[in-house]
């Protein structure tokens, strides 16, 4: 589902896009991405989502503080998430 799923519909920027359209967008074969125009974060939330690394840049301090915590809080999700599979 591309369009977005309702708990992923708070938007901190004004052309954000859904979480599911920037992970369909990242190959699989891709192990790292790189986004040079961050924003709130939304492409680094889907690599901690896919299990990949990233690296981003923000020039403002408003959308790069906010992308962090989005983007640190996904991968707090993500290393819960394998925690619990590696248990079973």
């Amino acid at each position: 589902m591309r369009a977005g799923s309702t708990e992923n519909r708070s938007f901190c920027h004004p052309s954000q896009k859904p979480i599911e359209v920037m992970a369909w967008c990242i190959p699989s074969a891709c192990q790292s991405v790189f986004d040079p125009y961050m924003g709130s974060g939304t492409t680094g939330v889907a690599c901690a989502r896919l299990g990949k690394s990233f690296i981003g840049v923000e020039i403002e301090p408003e959308y790069f503080d906010v992308a962090c915590e989005r983007i640190q809080r996904a991968y707090d999700q993500a290393d819960l998430f394998s925690e619990v599979r590696k248990c079973n």
